[in-house]
């Protein structure tokens, strides 16, 4: 699965491109829209949370499912629009995609048996032919030497994903002051 770190970063960079460029806020308030986007990002692994307690496999499954993806971003987008007086619809957007790209972040790594996407409606197991992201080997315990892999590339693909959009927003500016 990609870690939260890879999920981390992308809601980060979505975040930036989809909400900030849209809605105005001033500074000061853009820690928040920040904060709201990795969360978004990151939300459909706190099903780990269930699994410990009962011991029954919860991950990849109906957080995975885009099912979920739809009820989650129409109630947490109507409470982040309320809290920070923003439009809902847009908020509902930027919520549903930066949610949806998680998916596709897992639905693209190598490993395990895929995920729910169409959960609860039926338990078919969806996984690309073609992996992005290497698998994590959990068999081997937190600490293995073989999780190395794993970070190496996601913080590659972290540091390629944020000098992208640094040169994506100088690109911008610099169209902006030629206007």
């Amino acid at each position: 699965m990609a870690s939260p770190i890879a999920h981390s970063v992308s809601g980060y960079i979505l975040g930036n491109i989809l909400l900030l460029e849209q809605i105005k806020v001033p500074k000061h308030k853009k820690l928040r829209l920040h904060i709201y986007a990795i969360f978004v990002s990151i939300f459909a692994d706190f099903d780990f949370i269930p699994q410990i307690i009962t011991g029954e496999r919860f991950h990849r499954g109906l957080t995975h499912s885009i099912f979920f993806t739809f009820i989650f971003s129409v109630i947490v987008s109507f409470l982040f629009s309320q809290y920070q007086h923003k439009p809902y619809k847009q908020i509902f957007l930027f919520t549903l995609i930066i949610y949806a790209f998680h998916l596709l972040l897992d639905f693209f790594t190598a490993g395990g048996e895929g995920i729910q996407l169409l959960s609860p409606f039926t338990n078919t197991l969806f996984k690309s032919p073609i992996y992005i992201f290497p698998k994590v080997d959990h068999s081997s315990g937190f600490w293995a030497f073989s999780h190395i892999i794993t970070i190496s590339f996601e913080f590659t693909y972290s540091v390629l994903m944020l000098l992208g959009l640094s040169f994506w927003q100088r690109l911008r500016n610099l169209r902006r002051t030629k206007s």
